[in-house]
């Protein structure tokens, strides 16, 4: 398991060189000088109280979303469709909440929204996996098409059933009533409440990580042979590992929309989930360090700014930065899915030989 342990890690640290490396370029062929781009970085995202703000609010859906992604990575199942499963988990919760009207008091909206979000991306998350269990489709191919599939659903829904009846411009729903939105914590800036619950789902994640079914899952994803005579099927742990990470991006979907945008628009996602799977990635699947590795993918994005003050840089480099890093995460997993593939080959041909001299 500490062989496991390091090599989760190394991925992890060897996404981030590569993307720190490929980032510096692009600032130098810009014309910037390096140290005072991450100076500006992080004057950008943690200089005042509001920027901290801004900072952890952009960090809370990702952590959550890479906290669920993890159990699947650590199974060695590859899960690409949070984007979609954010979305349908969003949606989901507009539709239950805007239906309820605003008689339905806040300690019945709030756990109805995040039931009906998580609820959301878990049914959505099943099409990957019935789809390779029933007709061995490629999961990663399933999960992209259905991702495109809830932007198109999402974009039918808010120009019909969910359009908002006071009429606008722009495809979105009426506001949530007041009752469903997650409450602002009393400090400078805008941190919702939802941090506390993500402090929950953290412990959660430590003492699952920590206990025997992770342990089962990792040796599933490397021998499936050993696994399965513990009891781990494949169909248990692809359906299992996959469920609970498109409840967690259905929860990220219900967080997006009751705390940040109070309405449901087109861009709720916002490729948060596809940056989900990075922080994941970047923090070895594993609970404490996925946590400082959303930090720090969201700081990415919000002290872009504060390059751009001081270096005269387009912001837009943290958007180009966080595509670098969705590059070499996705190479990573293609590694480590590659190195997989070949240990799970010598593992049935030593059952086969082992079997033969019997």
């Amino acid at each position: 398991m500490k062989a496991l342990l390091r090599r989760d890690y190394l991925i992890g640290a060897a996404v981030a060189v590569a993307g720190f490396v490929l980032v510096v370029v692009l600032v130098l062929a810009s014309g910037g000088d390096p140290v005072d781009a991450v100076v500006g970085w992080v004057d950008g995202a943690f200089g005042l109280p509001y920027n901290v703000s801004q900072t952890v609010t952009s960090a809370i859906p990702l952590v959550v979303i890479a906290l669920g992604a993890a159990v699947p990575l650590r199974a060695g199942v590859v899960v690409v469709g949070a984007e979609g499963q954010m979305i349908v988990g969003a949606t989901t919760t507009a539709a239950v909440l805007l239906s309820l009207g605003d008689w339905v008091p806040s300690w019945v909206a709030l756990p109805l929204g995040a039931a009906a979000g998580a609820g959301g991306g878990a049914a959505w998350s099943l099409l990957p996996g019935v789809a390779l269990l029933r007709w061995r489709v490629s999961e990663i191919l399933t999960a992209l098409l259905a991702t495109l599939i809830s932007v198109q659903l999402l974009a039918y829904l808010l120009r019909t059933h969910l359009r908002d009846p006071a009429g606008s411009a722009t495809a979105r729903s009426a506001n949530l009533p007041e009752a469903a939105l997650i409450p602002w914590l009393p400090v400078p800036g805008r941190v919702s409440s939802a941090v506390f619950g993500v402090l929950v789902l953290l412990i959660v994640a430590i003492w699952w990580h920590r206990g025997r079914s992770a342990v089962l899952l990792e040796i599933f994803g490397e021998r499936h042979w050993l696994a399965e005579r513990a009891g781990v099927t494949p169909v248990r742990a692809l359906v299992g590992t996959t469920v609970v990470s498109g409840a967690a991006a259905g929860l990220a979907g219900w967080y997006q929309l009751a705390a940040v945008d109070e309405r449901l628009t087109p861009a709720v996602a916002g490729g948060v989930g596809f940056g989900g799977l990075i922080v994941a990635v970047l923090g070895g699947c594993r609970p404490i360090p996925i946590v400082v590795a959303g930090v720090v993918y969201a700081a990415i994005g919000t002290g872009a700014g504060g390059v751009q003050v001081r270096t005269g840089i387009p912001s837009a480099i943290g958007i180009v930065a966080q595509a670098v890093l969705l590059g070499a995460a996705v190479l990573a997993i293609a590694f480590a899915r590659r190195a997989k593939a070949r240990r799970s080959a010598a593992g049935d041909t030593v059952t086969a030989r082992g079997g033969h001299d019997g």
